[in-house]
């Protein structure tokens, strides 16, 4: 894969590479290929470089990882994760897979670090047999190998957009391929833009809590939370958009039992919730979307079940009892936030709520100056 021989571009300038009117075609090939199928880049490739097979491989390189960086800079990320996995995990199967023997087997250690990070539900140590520090993944071994590629892709994101160069997205080539990609993808940020009733105007992503966010990208690249993140998620996305001061105790510790027509208030609201949630977990791998409907409908007390099941409190996130909660609390300066001793953030609508009252100020203190 071309991380493999990122040591062969190493010494090449982002700026000077992406000002080559070669390069840039070759990217908008590549992007037709990656979120369209389009087969010409790799026509494109072999026809600049006949007989060249080394060269080829290292342009090739070099136009996946300039592809890459700008891609990390939009919100397309998540998006071309998912869709490059399955462009290229038969190709990334049979590298890996070469020796069958060799790799049915890994250390322990190398497996946990995988399924750390993958939240995969089929990669549960306890399910597999361990002899001698080794596990044998013969079992889920495709989906070993293909959770390992996306965790890749996803680090090398990640490192990507920590360190963000601001002039980059200022850079006309860049800009124009962008705007190409735009054209191409025709992509609805389901990540963003949310409403609510309590809020007028769209709210941000950044407005909802770190764990919230990593789960939501987490399913957006493909990926498979666990049984109870992905609950989580949908309770709070529903709560966010109908009631945000909704929480699963009252004042006096009592457990608040409602339904979804008591938040939502009309089955035609439920009704949009229900099919944005489809097209959200339709990029789950394993998303089957009648068994999807059912559970999300369940989750929100809608006809199938008379209660909300409430998001977790911070708390229960924290130490989840092997629930898979703990991978995504990543806590950010707001979750730490501390009032007369005690913590601002108990709950993810804690943290949403604190940015629209913190916006809503912000907008009133403008309005009288």
């Amino acid at each position: 894969m071309f991380w493999d021989d990122l040591d062969k571009i190493k010494n090449y300038d982002f700026f000077q590479e992406i000002e080559n009117r070669s390069n840039i075609k070759l990217i908008k090939y590549f992007l037709k290929y990656i979120f369209q199928g389009d087969e010409s880049y790799q026509e494109l490739l072999r026809g600049l470089f006949k007989n060249r097979e080394e060269e080829k491989e290292k342009k090739n390189s070099l136009i996946e990882y300039l592809t890459l960086i700008i891609v990390a800079n939009t919100r397309y990320y998540n998006l071309y994760i998912k869709n490059y996995i399955e462009r290229y995990k038969k190709k990334y199967l049979k590298e890996v897979l070469k020796d069958n023997n060799k790799l049915n087997k890994v250390s322990v250690w190398e497996f946990i670090k995988v399924s750390a990070h993958s939240r995969n539900n089929d990669l549960k140590l306890e399910r597999l047999d361990v002899k001698n520090g080794l596990v044998n993944i013969d079992p889920i071994r495709e989906t070993y190998y293909i959770e390992k590629m996306r965790i890749k892709l996803r680090e090398m994101i990640e490192k990507i957009r920590a360190n963000k160069d601001v002039n980059l997205l200022e850079n006309e080539s860049v800009r124009e391929i962008v705007r190409f990609m735009e054209g191409m993808v025709k992509f609805k940020d389901i990540g963003g833009g949310i409403r609510s009733v309590k809020f007028k105007g769209e709210i941000p992503l950044e407005w909802h809590p770190p764990c919230i966010r990593k789960i939501l990208e987490d399913i957006l690249s493909g990926g498979s939370p666990s049984h109870y993140a992905r609950r989580s998620f949908v309770v709070y996305w529903f709560c966010a958009k109908f009631d945000p001061n909704l929480r699963p105790l009252n004042r006096d510790g009592e457990l608040v039992n409602v339904s979804a027509l008591d938040i939502a208030k009309s089955e035609e609201a439920i009704e949009n919730f229900l099919e944005e949630m489809l097209r959200i977990f339709g990029n789950v791998e394993d998303f089957n979307p009648e068994k999807t409907r059912y559970y999300i409908s369940h989750n929100i007390g809608y006809r199938v079940a008379d209660h909300l099941t409430h998001c977790e409190y911070c708390k229960n996130w924290r130490e989840d009892g092997g629930k898979g909660l703990s991978y995504y609390c990543n806590p950010d300066e707001i979750c730490r936030m501390r009032k007369n001793g005690k913590p601002v953030v108990i709950h993810p609508l804690d943290y949403l709520c604190y940015n629209i009252n913190r916006h809503v100020k912000s907008n009133k203190k403008r309005e009288k100056d």
